[in-house]
């Protein structure tokens, strides 16, 4: 044997023995834990174990005293410890089949709960789509603005119409329910028209898109006149008798304190909370189109963009000039739209207002109207054990100049003569029975008046 072969030889049998030497004999576990994951085996010999896709055959390790060669036993020696073995493998195999059963009920749970809680978000997409387990019961949208597919189905939302809007997007993205072409061959995006339509969910998101979009449109809008002088509850009244929206919601939703802070000409409108309705006055008179069970929130801001068209800065500017708030002018207005017979007398007595409110001996104005402004509600304010409180802050003889807020909502010429008055020295008048003005410079000219008039 040269000693290239010789070498080679050596190095393999001295690989072998540090093998046996060093191995070590481990007692058989029937968990193996590999990356945080446990597998369980059904025997407790050798095994294999998987890691990541792979096996790999775990070697028999021996004990210290074992040399290199196998050892060969009789069929019927016994071992050291060949009276427990079979005790402690049972037992291993127990533990193993209980481990098994607890980890299968586990499994069972997860899947059962999974199930469930995934069902509901799908087969609430579903019904969107094909209807299949809803309502055929019709609901009232209104769509008090041309909307395009998204904003409509926003609105299906509101209303519980569907479950799942941003799924119904979707939707209408791949089925191409929110564009159509035009004659070029163009893609556009369809309009869906304002109105009031009545849905179910048993048409399907698609089918409700289709409806509104042929413009299946019952009883759209309506006319409503609101003449000059009419206060707030008096247009709750006709609004809600024209079917546009209720006077309780037209009511809650002048609550809300947003409302002051989109529009500039509300910034002067003070002490809101001690006011009957902080918003008479600014409900511009005039024939409206509303839609029918339109928004409340639509309605109000409807009056108030009129108003603010209405309102110039020209108005803004006279009022400067004149060292009156907007709000002190509309109150002012509002007196003038209850207290002229007619608009030729407006600026006369506009005058006679402005004349007591800048002289030093005339501290109240004494205004029937304005006492009656809260006499309209007497009994309902008495019920809240308000009505007194009111009347200190409107009644001007009570009140010492002007009332807290306007008294009604005045039209375009009460507004112009309050912006606009004549000059003159009067601080009274009255009335005949026909409307026939009187006015007097002194309080003895006002008593021959009134003597004459009987």
């Amino acid at each position: 044997m040269d000693d290239k072969v010789k070498k080679n030889k050596d190095s393999y049998d001295e690989l072998l023995k540090s093998f046996y030497s060093n191995s070590h004999e481990e007692k058989p576990k029937d968990e193996v834990k590999n990356r945080g994951e446990i597998y369980f085996s059904a025997n407790s010999g050798n095994r294999n174990a998987s890691s990541s896709g792979r096996k790999a055959q775990r070697p028999v390790q021996q004990t210290a005293e074992r040399t290199a060669a196998p050892v060969n036993r009789p069929a019927n020696a016994k071992s050291p410890q060949a009276g427990k073995r079979p005790t402690q493998k049972k037992r291993k195999k127990k533990n193993s089949n209980l481990q098994n059963s607890i980890l299968a009920v586990i499994i069972v749970v997860i899947v059962f709960v999974s199930a469930f809680i995934i069902r509901i978000p799908i087969m609430g997409c579903i019904n969107d789509v094909l209807a299949i387990d809803v309502s055929d019961t019709d609901f009232r949208v209104v769509l008090d603005r041309d909307m395009d597919a998204y904003e409509v189905i926003d609105e299906l939302g509101k209303k519980d119409l569907i479950n799942n809007p941003m799924f119904c997007k979707l939707f209408a993205k791949l089925m191409k329910l929110d564009t159509r072409t035009d004659a070029s061959g163009n893609r556009k995006q369809i309009v869906f028209p304002a109105g009031t339509y009545f849905l179910n969910s048993a048409m399907g998101v698609e089918g409700m898109l289709l409806e509104i979009r042929s413009n299946g449109v019952v009883s759209n809008t309506v006319k409503v006149t609101f003449p000059e002088g009419y206060n707030i509850d008096q247009i709750a009244a006709k609004l809600d008798d024209s079917g546009v929206c209720s006077a309780e919601a037209f009511f809650k939703a002048m609550e809300n304190e947003e409302i002051f802070g989109d529009f500039e000409f509300l910034s002067s409108v003070t002490d809101k909370e001690m006011r009957y309705r902080a918003l008479e006055g600014y409900l511009y008179p005039d024939t409206y189109e509303f839609y029918i069970g339109e928004s409340p929130a639509s309605v109000i801001e409807r009056f108030l963009k009129n108003f603010e068209n209405k309102w110039s800065d020209t108005y803004s500017s006279k009022a400067k000039e004149l060292g009156y708030t907007i709000d002190e002018v509309i109150t002012i207005a509002s007196i003038l739209e209850k207290e002229a017979f007619d608009a030729e007398q407006m600026p006369v007595i506009a005058s006679v207002l402005y004349n007591r409110l800048e002289s030093s001996s005339f501290p109240f104005i004494n205004c029937d109207s304005t006492a009656k402004y809260i006499d309209n509600f007497k009994e309902s304010l008495e019920a809240q054990g308000k009505y007194a409180d009111y009347m200190k802050v409107y009644d001007t003889y009570q009140k010492t100049g002007l009332p807290i807020g306007a008294i009604c909502c005045p039209g375009a010429d009460a507004i112009y003569a309050a912006l606009h008055p004549e000059n003159t020295d009067y601080y009274y008048f009255l009335h005949d029975d026909e409307g026939k003005i009187y006015l007097a410079r002194t309080a003895d000219e006002h008593q021959n008046n009134m003597q004459y008039l009987g």
